[in-house]
């Protein structure tokens, strides 16, 4: 089985809910022809090199794959009756590459899980009105504070 990715360039006057439904209908090809999509990176709308049938921007898309060889004349037939579609380039991908791109994805997963757990427990501390991560020095003196008490007892009488 071979190791894929897709470059593809959709047209900018197409709306966001409209790429998905041209990632869909890749995803589906290339599942329908025994394929695995294992990520798609939304690269965003960005500014192309040269002009491309009047348009001087695209929204870029990068697609990992893995599927037979077999499989890429049908992502291509896909690609050219899609009117969307600006460029798309397929290249095979070697193992190494293949393997960085996808675990860097679980890479992410697990630090974005991590980040969510510290929030839920700062947000659960600070609701039984915890201070986590205070040392001694970050806490008011009590004597300045019954100092500060004391001066505005005074300004108020």
């Amino acid at each position: 089985m071979g190791l894929y990715e897709i470059m593809l360039i959709i047209r900018p006057d197409f709306e966001p809910d409209q790429h998905e439904e041209i990632i869909n209908g890749l995803k589906d090809t290339i599942t329908k022809n025994e394929g695995l999509v294992n990520k798609v990176v939304d690269w965003r709308k960005r500014r192309l090199a040269y002009e491309i049938d009047k348009h001087v921007e695209g929204y870029y898309y990068l697609v990992y794959f893995s599927g037979q060889g077999a499989i890429i004349p049908e992502i291509e037939h896909y690609f050219r009756v899609s009117d969307a579609i600006l460029r798309y380039l397929v290249v095979r991908v070697e193992e190494e590459e293949y393997k960085s791109v996808i675990s860097e994805e679980a890479t992410e997963e697990t630090e974005a899980v991590e980040e969510a757990e510290e929030a839920e427990e700062v947000e659960a501390d600070e609701a039984t009105g915890e201070v986590v991560g205070q040392e001694e020095s970050d806490k008011p003196d009590e004597a300045a504070v019954s100092a500060e008490e004391e001066n505005d007892s005074k300004v108020n009488e």
